[in-house]
């Protein structure tokens, strides 16, 4: 009976240091995501914007294609870029409120917005060659806060380590209420 006892103790200490070693490879979860959460609403009422930009397929200089949409908590600004330099083609502006940026900030946030990669490589051209570039931005002032990156190509590529970037792309296109009129003619995205 000692020994049933015993043994029972023993696989109940191991399941224990196996749940401790667990919770702390995987950074012991609810006050990470609390201040995460407290950082990105933080912003809510700052001169601070979110910002998403698809960067089209590696192509020729007159060809290629890009599309920006930053979120403030007084405007949106959806922009048209063609080519590498950056040459404006086409821009609008809608009005937004504190409210509803910080709503927006709630949801980029419970999509991991800011969940990055590390050890991925920053610079994101070259990669995904014939698909999307993905880049995802916070940026305070002068002061670039976030800049990651993803690609259409798959989710190994890039320093965006979000489980859901699709719901991010569709938060920041919901943003601009002609999103599919204004894009639908831009070759090359």
């Amino acid at each position: 009976m000692r020994y049933i006892i015993g043994l029972l103790l023993g696989i109940g200490v191991i399941i224990l240091t196996f749940v401790l070693i667990f919770r702390a490879l995987s950074g012991g979860g609810g006050d990470e995501q609390q201040q995460r959460s407290a950082a990105l609403l933080d912003y809510a009422n700052t001169n601070a914007v979110v910002r998403y930009t698809i960067d089209g397929p590696v192509n020729q200089n007159e060809i290629h294609s890009k599309v920006r949409i930053t979120v403030s908590k007084d405007q949106v600004l959806f922009e048209q870029i063609q080519g590498y330099e950056g040459k404006l083609v086409q821009t609008k502006t809608y009005p937004s409120n504190p409210q509803a940026y910080a709503t927006l900030l709630r949801s980029l946030d419970k999509s991991n917005f800011t969940l990055a990669n590390k050890n991925a490589d920053k610079d994101e051209r070259g990669f995904c060659p014939k698909g999307k570039r993905y880049i995802y931005e916070i940026i305070n002032g002068s002061d670039t806060v976030q800049r990651l990156w993803s690609t259409s190509c798959g989710a190994k590529e890039g320093s965006y380590q979000g489980g859901d970037a699709t719901t991010i792309r569709t938060l920041f296109q919901r943003q601009v209420p002609d999103y599919g009129p204004l894009t639908s003619k831009i070759q090359n995205l």
